[in-house]
């Protein structure tokens, strides 16, 4: 009995050998091959297929394909509201002008004709008698004030209107940060559902080939018709997904066109940035404190102190020059001209001057209150970023480890069809495996990518001003070469 079951294993495998005619038969789209129909022999090799899981990758080296520093660039030039930011900026470096001024002596000329029904009036400039009046009298005369000493108020209004100034350049610099965000969120989203466009492209062309097949192979009795048709439901379900991301796609370039103007037929987008190495939170941290948002509420917070002392200044005296110098007067007078020296202290103001203070005061406790809270909110969004940018990477490098996989199962499959050992609805389910996971790693590889902006956002490294955009700002803002997404600083997890 063991020597039969011995003999019959030696045997098997000569039984193998004398049937290729089998091999031939499971395979007659190879050995017939029909006009229109694809052979799945022809598909492309494994590395071919790694080289090509990325849908983008090859625009990189398009020179007519834009990046984003150049869309940043583009939108910067047109953005309304930065310029809105600047002109509001140049309303309050004006204001430091005109409160300084009180520094400096005022002249005016002064014109007087008066006119009076009775005579023997002594009319007086500036307290001064310059005669006696027959009826009328007129002169012409240069009139000065010079403010000597005022308990330092206007120091304190030059401070206030010194800090809003700084405050509002800030505000511009955080509104420049803002933008980068907004464009490569529109940027990101429109690469995101270009490449998805392309993946089901791929996937709908190797259905398409699928399906030939499985219609080809119901016409000679080697498939079924439910085979058919789901293959024929895949295909189906492909479109009707592509359909979908062309119709986000062109919502998102509608979106990127908002930001550059150009026209959507132009847009034609490429990514150029690479991941940067690991560094840890602490190091993005360091950097919330001079975040431009942060350091602009801290000008106001100035401001808010140097009003106080104004306040607290209405009760101390104020001293200045008045004088008039007269160029003509009738009826004549021996007067020339005249130089007063006057000083005011307030002695009571119905409890005015003390409500004012106590105002002022509530106003820096709240002022202090927003640093604080900007500050604590400052550090959560920072923390947020920093976890979302890491798990989107390591839900890509997750997906790239899917792929390969997949790519691999799709080979496998394919490999083995032509084997004669699983069916073409094998290679079908594999084959919608594949470029699933290529969609999947795709649309998160985008998201990473938008999630390093944000992350670059919320530490407040992102460039502030990138040259050429149209507005004069080279004067007004903070100089230093750009640290963003260009120049990235580390991050904890990397892609290569």
């Amino acid at each position: 009995m063991g020597a039969t079951r011995l003999a019959a294993a030696q045997t098997a495998p000569k039984a193998e050998k004398v049937q290729p005619a089998r091999a031939v038969l499971a395979f007659p789209s190879y050995q017939q091959q029909v006009q229109g129909r694809p052979a799945p022999g022809n598909a492309p090799s494994l590395e071919t297929l790694l080289a090509a899981v990325s849908p983008i990758a090859g625009k990189r080296a398009d020179p007519n394909a834009i990046d984003l520093t150049a869309c940043y660039r583009m939108a910067a030039i047109r953005w309304d509201q930065l310029k809105i930011d600047y002109q509001t900026l140049r309303a309050q470096q004006a204001v430091v002008t005109q409160t300084m001024s009180a520094f400096f002596p005022q002249f005016t000329w002064e014109n007087m004709q008066s006119f009076q029904n009775t005579t023997g009036v002594i009319p007086t400039v500036s307290g001064v008698a310059v005669g006696t009046s027959q009826g009328y009298f007129s002169f012409n005369g240069i009139n000065t004030t010079w403010l000597l000493f005022d308990s330092l108020r206007q120091q304190n209004r030059v401070a206030a209107a010194r800090a809003d100034a700084s405050a509002q350049s800030y505000t511009m610099q955080r509104d420049y940060q803002m933008l980068y965000l907004n464009v490569a969120q529109a940027f990101y989203q429109e690469l995101n559902y270009e490449g998805s466009v392309s993946i089901l492209e791929d996937q709908i062309a190797a259905l398409q080939g699928l399906v030939s097949e499985l219609e080809y192979r119901l016409k000679i009795g080697r498939s079924r018709p439910a085979d058919v048709f789901q293959g024929q439901a895949n295909l189906a379900a492909a479109v009707a997904q592509r359909e979908g991301y062309i119709g986000l796609m062109n919502q998102y370039k509608s979106t990127v066109n908002y930001y550059l103007g150009i026209g959507m037929d132009k847009i034609n987008l490429k990514e150029t940035q690479a991941f940067p190495a690991s560094q840890s939170l602490e190091e993005y941290l360091v950097h919330v404190g001079s975040r431009p948002d942060v350091l602009a509420q801290l000008q106001l917070l100035r401001a808010q102190k140097a009003q106080l002392a104004v306040a607290i200044g209405n009760f101390g005296p104020r001293a200045g020059i008045s004088g008039s110098y007269f160029l003509s007067h009738q009826p004549d007078s021996p007067v020339i001209w005249t130089v007063n020296i006057v000083t005011t202290m307030p002695l009571f103001t119905g409890g005015l001057l003390t409500a004012t203070v106590r105002e002022e005061r509530a106003l820096v406790h709240v002022a202090e209150l927003q640093v604080e809270n900007l500050k604590r909110t400052a550090d959560q969004t920072l923390r947020i970023a920093f976890a979302l940018f890491n798990a989107a990477v390591e839900q890509v490098l997750q997906y790239r480890e899917q792929v390969e996989v997949s790519a691999l199962y799709y080979a496998a499959q394919r490999d083995d069809f032509q084997r004669g050992v699983v069916q073409l609805l094998d290679v079908l389910v594999a084959l919608n495996t594949y470029q699933q996971a290529r969609l999947a790693l795709h649309q998160n590889e985008m998201n990473a990518r938008y999630q390093l902006i944000n992350l670059f956002v919320q530490a407040g490294l992102t460039p502030t001003n990138i040259e050429a955009t149209g507005l004069p700002l080279h004067n007004v803002l903070r100089t230093g070469p750009p640290v963003g997404p260009g120049t990235p600083p580390a991050l904890k997890a990397s892609i290569p």
